[in-house]
């Protein structure tokens, strides 16, 4: 017979977690259909891997795509990283199941959720559905990468309870029969699970009390499929939101995923403890699995708009970290061109260094998320303070620098190289005020724990600075091949076959004959990030930042090649991945 496509010569990493063997794998009909020695075999398109891994596709469990995806086929940058599945539906947000003429709530909520331009909303997303599994249909229609959903609590208390969803704790018993049978329908529709967030966060899955998500839980308990995902930024921080994931767990006997676990440099012996109290978990008998992610993370901001929204965990008051000085918080009320001059002004420098760099005149007041709570002060460490992104070609030799570092290099003061860098760029300079993930030790303990789930890269949320989208290729570049955190093949299936398991995704996360033909053919000696690059390509004129990789030849969904050689090409061959009951109800 010919085969489809066959690669050949490759290093298969199956994402099993067992060792790397040669062979090559032979596709027809979007399956992989055989892994061995085809010597001559035919095919119709032959990929010589020679030097490479050939390995499941990436897949990326925690995204917000949900409205991207109706527009975008390609999910921003995910692709590029090798993904060839994302899942959408996290934290309770989604944009489904809408009643007629209440869309437009579901993309205002959206939008100041995740931090997504309303205009670019209104402008990308016609909320024609009403159903999740008519949400599922419409992403269907032009698909390169898969997408997966999980249902949402916010989505269907509003679908049920409308605007008394954000308001009123308790559901009557007719509400929450309606939500559990909202639920039930979503799973033989193909939905992958259920998300929620803690109680007090601030949407409509906030408000409800516990017994609430027990018992909207309690459908994929009796179902017996489907994962649970927990919001973090609610009170009580990642304490409240890790014990409702474990709740959730031990109630039903399903699988559960939460935000976050990090290493908190402010906390510094945190990060072990929270390992420690997931084994416990396990021990008990709940499957509680804490996200995390292999990049750092800390405050995203500029000095012309301020500051953008970070982790989960610490959206943090738009005034900026410098919130509370009072030099800073003068300039920062000014006019953008009035500001500018004020920053060129020697005098004001030195006043502005004083309260931010040398800390000789105190912070009055520390940051605040967008809910009024209490997050701390600037902490005056310029050696965290990174340069995330820059605006000129001339600046992106600095971008993962320190400004300490390059006040060094330049022989200026902390103030200067910073407000000098800003200045050139009109104040669109990003920066990142780093406040975890630092220490190797404690990546390697994170990341490499059993249980953990790498991934959360936010994807489609905060498109103007997109600060996770590279967790996959820096995990593989970074951890593994320069630090050696854990062997290729155990971080392949942490990406892959680990993630497929969890979500009842069967058919795919795997190099094996039976399996989705989803691929990723990458150099192990190579693969790494390129620099950020902030283009306009959103409906209405938007701007989203794309983070590409180097070191990835090819990106395989369902058979057919959507990645060659960095660059997309012309096949639209996803589908929406479903789970185990949407098999059943249609056999």
């Amino acid at each position: 017979m010919a085969y489809d496509l066959l690669i050949t010569n490759g290093r298969v990493v199956d994402g099993s977690g067992e060792p790397a063997f040669q062979a090559d794998v032979a596709v027809s009909q979007g399956k992989i259909v055989g892994v061995g020695k085809y010597g001559g075999a035919a095919a119709k398109r032959v990929i010589d891997a020679e030097g490479r891994v050939v390995a499941p596709g990436f897949i990326d469990h925690h995204t917000h795509f949900d409205p991207q995806a109706v527009w975008d086929p390609y999910c921003g940058s995910s692709v590029h990283n090798g993904h060839t599945t994302v899942i959408v539906g996290q934290c309770g947000q989604v944009i489904a199941p809408a009643r007629p003429g209440d869309g437009e709530w579901y993309l205002e909520f959206f939008s100041d959720a995740e931090q997504i331009p309303l205009n670019v909303l209104k402008a990308g997303v016609d909320v024609s559905w009403g159903s999740i599994a008519e949400y599922m249909d419409a992403l269907a229609k032009r698909r390169g990468i898969n997408v997966g959903t999980l249902v949402g609590h916010s989505g269907i208390r509003r679908y049920v309870m409308g605007e008394a969803a954000s308001e009123r704790s308790e559901a009557t018993g007719d509400e929450m029969a309606a939500m559990k049978k909202l639920i039930r329908e979503a799973m033989y529709a193909g939905a992958l699970g259920f998300s929620t967030a803690p109680k007090d966060r601030g949407d409509p899955a906030g408000v409800g009390p516990d017994e609430e998500r027990w018992a909207l839980a309690g459908v994929l308990g009796e179902l017996g499929t489907g994962i649970f995902q927990v919001a973090g930024g609610a009170p009580g921080g990642t304490a409240a939101t890790r014990e409702v994931a474990r709740q959730l767990a031990a109630r039903t006997g399903r699988p559960s995923i939460y935000n976050l676990v990090s290493q908190p440099i402010a906390q510094p012996e945190e990060w072990e403890k929270h390992l420690k109290w997931l084994e416990a978990s396990f021990g008990g008998g709940a499957r509680c699995y804490g996200s995390c992610t292999s990049v750092v993370a800390g405050a995203i901001f500029d000095l012309q708009r301020g500051l953008n929204v970070p982790q989960d965990e610490d959206i943090t008051h738009p005034e900026g970290i410098f919130r509370g000085m009072p030099t800073w918080d003068k300039v920062m009320a000014l006019p953008y061109r009035e500001r500018m001059r004020a920053f060129r002004d020697p005098q004001l420098r030195k006043a502005l260094s004083a309260e931010a760099v040398e800390g000789t005149v105190a912070q009055e007041r520390g940051m605040t998320d967008r809910r009024g709570r209490a997050r701390g002060f600037f902490n005056r460490r310029w050696d965290l303070v990174h340069v995330f992104m820059t605006q000129h070609e001339r600046n992106r030799g600095l971008e993962g620098k320190s400004v300490a570092e390059i006040a060094r290099r330049q022989n200026k003061s902390v103030m200067d190289a910073f407000l000098d860098l800003s200045l050139d760029e009109d104040l669109q300079t990003c920066f990142i005020a780093i406040d975890r993930n630092t220490d190797p030790r404690a990546q390697k303990e994170i990341l490499g724990s059993r249980y953990t789930v790498i991934g959360t890269s936010d994807g489609g949320a905060r498109p103007h600075t997109a600060d996770r989208h590279e967790y996959s290729t820096h995990l593989l570049g970074h951890w593994v091949r320069e630090q050696q955190a854990m062997s290729l093949e155990q971080a392949v299936y942490r990406l892959t076959g680990k993630t497929a398991l969890m979500h009842d995704l069967h058919d795919r996360g795997f190099i094996a004959a039976g399996k989705a033909a989803d691929i990723t053919i990458f150099d192990a000696d190579t693969i790494a990030a390129k620099p950020r690059e902030p283009v306009s390509d959103l409906p209405g004129g938007g701007v989203q930042v794309k983070r590409e990789a180097v070191g990835i030849d090819h990106v395989i969904v369902n058979g057919a090649v959507l990645l060659k050689n960095g660059q997309l090409t012309d096949a639209l061959p996803g589908q929406i991945v479903r789970g185990p009951l949407y098999r059943t109800s249609t056999a």
